[in-house]
């Protein structure tokens, strides 16, 4: 072993170390650098991927994630009360506050008119 080596408590024979050394070598080598990537592309947006590359795998994972739930038979729930008793009382609040947001949105839209001067 060489004098700079730290002492495991492995016999290691200097064959095995020269041997992974020059296989690290080779791995440096083999990994491109930023400037060398193709497309003529330099710095940062050499790696970066499109707006549409990003948009398409965010879908894609979506598709991956249902695949795995466990949804339930249409005979399950179409016998079952709670679920039309749930969705129709998710209905029902989304269409209350859909109300309500739109007449507080014209409320404020007629007052910022009035403050402005706008007919």
């Amino acid at each position: 072993m060489a004098k700079n080596d730290v002492n495991l408590g492995v016999n290691v024979d200097e064959a095995t170390v020269e041997e992974q050394k020059k296989v690290a070598q080779k791995e440096t080598k083999n990994v491109k650098s930023p400037k060398q990537s193709k497309g003529g592309k330099k710095g940062k947006q050499a790696n970066k991927p499109n707006f549409g590359a990003k948009i398409a795998k965010v879908f894609r994972e979506i598709i991956s994630e249902l695949k795995k739930v466990e949804w339930p038979s249409l005979k399950r729930t179409k016998n079952n009360p709670g679920v039309w008793a749930n969705t129709g009382t998710v209905i029902i609040v989304v269409l209350f506050f859909l109300i309500i947001i739109t007449a507080f949105d014209i409320g404020l839209l007629s007052l910022f008119k009035l403050l402005v001067g706008i007919k």
